[in-house]
């Protein structure tokens, strides 16, 4: 019979245990230690609160390693970075055995927001000096990231204006009542208490409505008033960020990323292809959007900048008949439209932008309701209109541009190229909801989320060496 095997808890060593025993060759930990010191963390911006009583600090690059090989590993709330540093083989290898508890990992959190926001862009352009990044073609997405804040605790316009009209109620009644006591001779003892409390509580309401008026929204969070509402998918409204990626169809990298406070995407095409251009000197042979980010303006602006990009453009809603808006001719010197029977539809109005819109149009109607064709042509008893965008000559070469069967080909790449990326980012790495408020700490977030994959799919395929020869040079 064999004999139990137990802990033999005061052995000693004869040689002293070396770290690097502790952690194999080949290890990831391996490789952020040594992109970290490669990296020159003064120039990009990086910085530590000195020790209290003039106490040694921790070095920014042992901290730093420790973030990033900790939004690798999918550990991110200081205090499990804090335990990680004690029980962990690899941070224990990290840090060199030693122990930074979370307040000053939060610390080095706070006081570096923009250096870790720009350390993404650092990172991907030695990588794309390494010859891992492909400029053939690149997808654009975005997804809503729940913010730190809550809808429970925000203001909100209809209930705040609800609230101030019982309270105006309220103090009207009790003015009445104290001038009628005063008619009657009666003795004043003062405004009752009730009556002080509910004139604090609507100059504290009117104050919360400015704030709503102040950041042009019907709901807001006093301590993160960036925030916007926004409908998530599978989830009622909330406080969010739109997060946006660009990820490279050759190496599967994430080579752009942006944080706002956009609720749509319409304004988010040319940004981000700009972010790409800034970062990397050069943008893909084409840049692939959703309809989400179809946009006249977007689509001129990127042609004066000369960004090629391909937008699935949703046909509207009377496209479709012999009577589509398609059949419709746009006659540029009387500025009208000429229908299929050669009837004119003049100048009507401008139509401002809606919810949503991203831009506002002219709409053009016709007037001969005695049309023999008008009942196939329109339900609306005003007449058929047109709408035309300021920038519809725009968005037609946009719909050109995606005429020819290779435009389609490329085009039905995109969501198998970029939306796998938010699946690994939310799911896989469990991180749907940024954990500070603000935009500047949401982007840091972000940015640490994205360089995490980034790293992982660097050191997965093998190509670390490759990344490092590329910092060292």
């Amino acid at each position: 019979m064999s004999h139990g095997i137990k802990a033999d808890r005061s052995q000693t060593f004869l040689l002293p245990p070396s770290l690097e025993d502790w952690l194999h060759p080949g290890h990831p930990a391996r490789f952020v230690a040594d992109l970290v010191d490669e990296l020159d963390l003064e120039a990009l911006g990086f910085r530590v609160s000195p020790g209290r009583e003039g106490r040694p600090h921790y070095a920014p690059e042992l901290l730093l390693g420790v973030w990033l090989f900790g939004w690798m590993d999918r550990i991110r709330s200081v205090r499990n970075l804090e335990k990680a540093c004690l029980r962990d083989l690899a941070f224990l290898w990290l840090t060199g055995n030693r122990h930074p508890d979370h307040n000053t990992l939060w610390r080095f959190f706070r006081d570096n927001k923009a250096p870790l926001t720009n350390l993404f862009k650092v990172v991907i352009k030695l990588a794309a000096k390494a010859g891992l990044v492909g400029f053939a073609l690149h997808a654009l997405d975005g997804t809503k990231m729940k913010a730190a804040s809550s809808m429970e605790t925000a203001l909100h316009r209809t209930k705040l204006e609800e609230e101030l009209k019982k309270i105006d109620k309220f103090v009207e009644q009790g003015v009445a009542a104290i001038e009628a006591a005063e008619a009657r001779s009666e003795p004043s003892w003062g405004m009752p208490e009730s009556l002080q409390d509910k004139l604090a509580r609507r100059e504290v309401i009117r104050a919360e409505i400015r704030l709503l008026d102040a950041e042009k929204t019907n709901h807001v969070h006093p301590a993160e008033p960036q925030a916007r509402t926004m409908r998530l998918r599978g989830s009622s409204p909330a406080l969010a960020y739109n997060a946006q990626a660009v990820v490279d169809h050759d190496s599967d990298l994430i080579v752009a990323i942006g944080v706002s406070a956009d609720e749509t995407d319409h304004h988010q095409l040319v940004p981000m292809a700009q972010e790409v251009l800034d970062t990397f000197g050069k943008v893909a042979d084409q840049t692939l959007g959703d309809a989400g980010y179809a946009s006249g303006e977007q689509f001129d602006e990127a042609e004066r900048r000369h960004l090629p990009v391909l937008v699935n453009v949703q046909a509207e809603s009377s496209e479709k008949g012999d009577y589509a808006k398609s059949c419709f001719t746009y006659d540029a010197k009387r500025d009208v439209y000429v229908c299929p029977l050669g009837e004119t539809l003049p100048f009507e109005t401008i139509q401002n932008p809606s919810t949503g819109k991203p831009t506002a149009m002219r709409i053009y109607r016709c007037q001969n309701f005695a049309c023999p064709e008008i009942a196939k042509c329109t339900k609306d008893k005003r007449g058929r209109a047109i709408k035309r965008l300021f920038t519809e000559d725009a968005f037609m070469r946009q719909v050109e541009r995606q005429t020819p069967p290779v435009m389609q080909t490329l085009m039905s790449l995109r969501k198998d190229i970029v939306e796998h990326i938010f699946g690994i980012v939310k799911s896989n790495d469990g991180f749907a909801r940024f954990t500070v408020r603000g935009l500047k700490g949401a982007r840091a977030q972000w940015s640490l989320a994205s360089l995490a994959v980034n790293l992982r799919k660097i050191w997965q395929a093998g190509h670390a060496d490759y990344l490092l020869v590329a910092a060292e040079a």
